[in-house]
């Protein structure tokens, strides 16, 4: 599940609609204030759901029991926002959180805030690829992301008569 910030929605170099929409199993939900969300406090609340979210205390998905119906949640928005929604919601603060193993991101297209910030394709891209641990399965999403960036900078440079 993608919980999106309001301001991310319209964003037109945002990835988490095609994350979300590239997966059969993927739902992608809008707003910032989830205290009386009923459907998200259930998924939250089905074990095993974990958020993805590096730090301190974040478990590698290595070290993740291999149970079936997991689930995860990835926050999607500026930094500044995804912590804000973390911090207002007590269900998502709760959860056990999960990092992925370091890596530079490729979203070349916004600016990212530190080294190894993903975009939420990029962040579910690799989640699903290393817990599944079949990267070639998921080969077609990240083909996606690389078009689309190739687009926006081919726009951008037109635009720039570059």
């Amino acid at each position: 599940m993608v919980l999106q910030h309001p301001k991310e929605r319209l964003h037109p170099k945002g990835t988490a609609h095609l994350l979300t929409g590239s997966l059969e199993q993927a739902e992608l939900r809008v707003g910032s204030q989830w205290l009386e969300d009923e459907a998200l406090l259930r998924f939250v609340s089905d074990a095993p759901c974990y958020l993805l979210w590096p730090g301190e205390g974040a478990l590698t998905l290595d070290a993740l029991p291999r149970a079936d119906g997991a689930r995860f949640v990835l926050l999607d928005g500026t930094w500044r926002k995804c912590y804000r929604m973390l911090m207002e919601n007590p269900a998502l603060a709760a959860l056990p959180r999960v990092a992925l193993a370091p890596r530079s991101g490729h979203y070349h297209i916004r600016k990212a805030p530190f080294t190894g910030a993903l975009s939420t394709l990029e962040a579910g891209y690799h989640l699903l690829c290393e817990w599944e641990r079949e990267p070639g399965r998921y080969q077609p999403l990240w083909d996606l992301f690389v078009r689309f960036n190739q687009q926006w900078l081919t726009f951008s440079q037109a635009n720039r008569g570059e």
